[in-house]
């Protein structure tokens, strides 16, 4: 299990890479720290990208997905983008979350240890 984990998070690093963010950083951790931490005029932008990447996540790595991947990768150097890289973001996390969101659901279901709870803690 722990090569796909690589290689999912190389294939998150890269979609980050690709959306103007930090090549060694995952969009996840980026999206919380601008959500969380870094006092921004997208934050509305940001808390919206965080709450379905969260809901993605939850069943199988609980709440608050983005903001534990920013706790785990404080030491990078997250880089906001231009809008233009904001946009393409976006629609990565939304295409990707969606069929995430989608399959984590269906793991919960055919692995019923697997789960997660999605309260707020």
């Amino acid at each position: 299990m722990s090569w796909i984990k690589a290689v999912l998070t190389a294939i998150d690093q890269l979609g980050n890479a690709i959306a103007g963010g930090n090549p060694r950083a995952t969009i996840s951790a980026r999206t919380g720290y601008f959500a969380n931490v870094h006092k921004n005029s997208f934050r509305v932008y940001w808390k919206t990208m965080e709450f379905v990447i969260d809901f993605a996540f939850c069943p199988i790595d609980g709440p608050r997905h983005c903001y534990e991947s920013y706790l785990l990768d404080v030491d990078r150097n997250n880089q906001e983008g231009s809008d233009w890289m904001r946009g393409i973001l976006g629609l990565i996390i939304l295409i990707a979350c969606s069929l995430i969101a989608i399959l984590t659901r269906l793991y919960v279901i055919f692995v019923p240890s697997a789960k997660i709870s999605c309260d707020d803690e």
